[in-house]
């Protein structure tokens, strides 16, 4: 029997060194490109939670402002702005970035007072209150003795104490509800591209107009009961604070239905308390007993973005 080996081909030395020639480095992008996209998002996520818990500080500082000067807006305004320096603490960083919104958005953030709203002081503004009025027939709520307030309307025939025009309590007449909307542009590459792509599928006229600009709608909610006698102010001229309105006639006095609602493009629906009743947001206080001696009723609501907005807490999006 015969035994033939095999034949081979003669290679040149280096002949297998350059077919593979580049094949790492086509691996290592491979690789690399996910966890440095993870990386990424993970920093604008960090990002998000801070400025996201920076702006409910601010918008408490706000309303604690508010709930002792009678929830005068200009007081507001000046005090949610500022506190901006928190947020960004380099010099001339706060009026840069407001600057920047104005130019870009016209609007560079939106306070909504959810409570007290106008028709509140329709069914319980006091005109024999004596305090100083800022302006001739101010309509002022009173702040003292809620308990006897609210008694009386129990005796009235108002059904759980609310009033017709607006749904609210007393207790609630006495609490000051903000709203606050901030556009937040993304620190991440491409970050403002992706807001634009999900523009369309925002609800809130003001959040796609914000996202469509490349902005990242943040919404955050808090409540303080008030600390002075809540007044009757006007909307800001330029847009900046606003009352919400009521969207729907009370129910009628015989009903136990619940009241009314807020009729606010970004306002969700009120509970029947006239609470927030987003899924995210601390729960509303369900109890007719007057708030905490110590002027807050709660801490910052946990807000939550627009359901067609990017975010799903406020800040991240899921």
């Amino acid at each position: 029997m015969l035994f033939i080996a095999p034949t081979t081909r003669p290679t040149t030395p280096g002949r297998h060194a350059s077919l593979q020639h580049g094949m790492g480095l086509i691996g290592f992008l491979a690789a690399s490109l996910p966890v440095l996209s993870l990386g990424i998002g993970g920093v604008e996520l960090a990002h998000w939670m801070q400025i996201r818990q920076s702006l409910s500080l601010l918008l408490m500082d706000a309303a604690r402002a508010g709930a002792t000067h009678r929830a005068e807006p200009r007081i507001l305004a000046a005090a949610f702005e500022g506190g901006l320096h928190f947020l960004y603490p380099a010099k001339g960083e706060p009026q840069r970035i407001l600057q920047e919104r104005r130019g870009a958005l016209s609007l560079p953030w939106h306070i909504t007072i959810l409570s007290p709203v106008p028709a509140t002081f329709t069914d319980h503004a006091d005109p024999d209150l004596p305090e100083k009025r800022a302006y001739r027939g101010q309509a002022l709520i009173r702040n003292d003795r809620q308990d006897a307030q609210h008694s009386a309307r129990l005796a009235q025939g108002w059904p759980l104490g609310r009033g017709a025009a607006s749904g609210f309590t007393i207790y609630e007449a006495n609490t000051l509800k903000l709203r606050l909307h901030w556009p937040h542009r993304p620190i991440t590459p491409g970050g403002s591209a992706l807001i634009r792509s999900l523009a369309p599928l925002a609800r809130d006229p003001l959040n796609r107009h914000w996202m469509q600009a490349g902005y990242l709608p943040f919404l955050r909610q808090v409540s303080v009961a008030m600390q002075s006698p809540p007044a009757l102010w006007p909307d800001l001229p330029d847009g900046r604070v606003t009352h919400a309105s009521i969207a729907r006639p009370a129910p009628p006095a015989t009903s136990p239905e619940a009241p009314d609602t807020i009729d606010n493009p970004s306002a969700p629906p009120m509970d029947k308390m006239g609470a927030s009743s987003e899924t995210d947001n601390d729960a509303a206080t369900k109890t007719q007993e007057p708030p905490a001696s110590d002027g807050v009723d709660g801490t910052p609501d946990d807000g939550s973005a627009d359901p067609g907005s990017p975010e799903a807490e406020g800040c991240s999006p899921s």
